[in-house]
Formats: structure tokens, sequence, C-alpha cells
């Protein structure tokens, strides 16, 4: 064979991988505009999830939208009340939780839980200026019928109460919104709930509210998922070790407290 029909048989393949090469990096820059990650949260938890007029927003919502980055996916955001989002995320609704949610035995039975991301506790709110309420010392003086608490359904301050206050009437809501207008109107005493949700409620609306900590229980917040999906765990995980060791982390929570 003549050096020329060598050479014109080695341009040919060299073409040719050159296109297969592209193609596939094509595939797979599509493939990757393709993968979604679909993500459950429970709006109104501020400042970890909520939905504004510019969309979502939070201290959780960029934890997604930085994981989502970190596995070349598309981020979906689906709103769900806090009692039905560990169904949505069992039936394969979504992929993951992110919604502030508390890493507790009970849970663990139905899905799998990232290293935890953020540590909590438990406050309770009153109106502001009730000076009844601010000397009370001990949060387990609540438990008398005399008291209205109100408490958001499935957070596990509803499992505290429930457990704890059973001797008071207890009020369970949905909505953010719906348990601060029945303590502006006097329908409820208190508000139990997180301790850094109740920060920045105490924030938000500072004529109307105060708060007080307890130390019945330490919180630790992790992302779930189905109790199969270890890679997609292990991937969080990962993601949020280095997210921390960068800096990220603390600029975010920064941002949002």
């Amino acid at each position: 064979m003549s050096y020329l029909k060598c050479a014109k048989i080695a341009s040919f393949v060299s073409l040719i991988s050159l296109l297969f090469s592209f193609s596939c990096n094509a595939n797979e820059a599509a493939n990757n505009e393709d993968k979604i990650l679909k993500v459950c949260t429970s709006g109104g938890f501020i400042p970890f999830s909520v939905y504004t007029k510019d969309g979502w927003e939070g201290f959780d919502i960029d934890l997604a939208k930085n994981f989502a980055k970190f596995m070349k996916s598309k981020l979906e955001v689906i709103n769900y009340s806090f009692d039905g989002i560990i169904p949505a995320l069992i039936t394969k609704k979504c992929d993951l939780i992110f919604s502030g949610m508390t890493i507790t035995e009970d849970r663990k039975k139905s899905v799998l839980f990232s290293d935890p991301y953020f540590k909590d506790g438990l406050s309770y709110m009153y109106l502001k200026g009730n000076s009844a309420l601010k000397n009370i010392k001990n949060i387990l003086d609540f438990n008398d019928k005399k008291y209205k608490i109100g408490v958001k359904v499935g957070y596990t301050s509803d499992f505290y109460v429930a457990k704890n206050l059973k001797n008071a009437t207890i009020f369970k809501y949905n909505e953010t919104s719906d348990i601060i207008n029945a303590l502006r109107n006097k329908k409820i005493d208190i508000i139990v709930t997180d301790s850094n949700h109740s920060i920045i409620l105490v924030k938000k609306f500072p004529k109307l509210m105060e708060s007080k900590k307890t130390d019945v229980q330490d919180e630790y917040f992790g992302v779930a998922a189905r109790q199969d999906a270890t890679t997609l765990i292990e991937n969080f995980n990962k993601f949020l070790a280095q997210w921390k060791k960068e800096g990220e982390y603390d600029k975010t929570y920064a941002l949002h407290f």
C-alpha cells in the first residue's frame, strides 16, 4: 500500500474518531440537561423553604439548587403539606425531601436520611407583652387544660406537644399564616415550633410576638430519600462535605439567618 493511501486512511479514521467523540460529548451534555432532580418541600417554613413572588427561596432551596448543580441536573421543586411529604417521596412523586425535616428513629423506618445538615431546637411563641406567659420558666407548665397550643401538622413540635403537653388543648395547622393568625386573634396562647423558625417569625412580626427557647430537645435536620436510594444520599453527603469545606455553607447560612 502506498504512503499516500495510508495517509488518506489514517486521516479518514481520525475524522471518524473525532466525529464519534463530538457525538458522545453532545449526547452526554444532552443527557445531563435532561436529568431532573425532583425535590419535595413544604412551603411556608421560613427561612428554609418559602414561595414568594420571585419563586422558591430559603436555606433548603439554596441547598437543593447547589446539589442539583453538583449532580449536573435541573431542579424541580414540588410543594406538599408536611404531613403528606413522606408519602409523596415513597410513591416517587419526588427524589428527595428538602424541608427542614428532623431526623428521628420513627422516620428512619420509612426513609433514608443524609448526614445532618442543620441543628435546631424547640421554642414557643406568645403575644408580645403577655407577662403571664413570659414568666413561665418551663414548657411543661403548659401541660394544663387552660392553655391552648398551636402546632403545625407533622412537625416534631407536633409530636412533642402530643406526647408531653397532652392535657392542654391542642390545635393543629397546615399553614404558617393560619397559625400566626390564630395567635393574633387569641384563638391559641402559644405556638410551639423549631427554634430557628421562631427567631425568623419574631423578626418578621416584632410587634406581634416574642419567643422563648427551651432545652427539652436538640433536633438535627437531614435530607430524606427512599430507602433504596443509597447512591443518591452518598452523593449528597459528598456534596455537603465539599460545600462546607469551600465555605459556601456558612455564606448561605449568613444569607438566611
